[in-house]
């Protein structure tokens, strides 16, 4: 058995992901998780996490599911102030 979950997460910083550089904003997350043995209680184990981009600078069309890390998500939706502490931090300014 399979469970997929759907969530979404507020970024309030441009960010770089899946090749291209992300606006701040309100982005789909998916998580798919199956079932783990036949056991007195329900176990699940992740295996895959997926955000949706949908398309950039005006483009029509469909836009892509970019497998991300779940540690990237918390990373990404922590306040700006905690980037330096992780090491990640969003697109150099001009």
């Amino acid at each position: 058995m399979e469970r997929v979950t759907r969530k979404t997460v507020r970024i309030d910083r441009p960010f770089r992901l899946g090749g291209t550089t992300n606006p701040a904003g309100d982005y789909e997350v998916t998580t798919e998780e199956e079932q783990l043995g036949d056991l007195m209680f329900e176990v699940f184990r992740r295996i895959s996490t997926k955000i949706y981009l949908p398309p950039s600078g005006g483009r029509i069309g469909i836009g892509d599911f970019v497998e991300i890390d779940p540690r990237e998500i918390e990373i990404l939706t922590k306040p700006k102030s905690d980037d330096v502490a992780s090491g990640l931090e969003g697109p150099e300014e001009p």
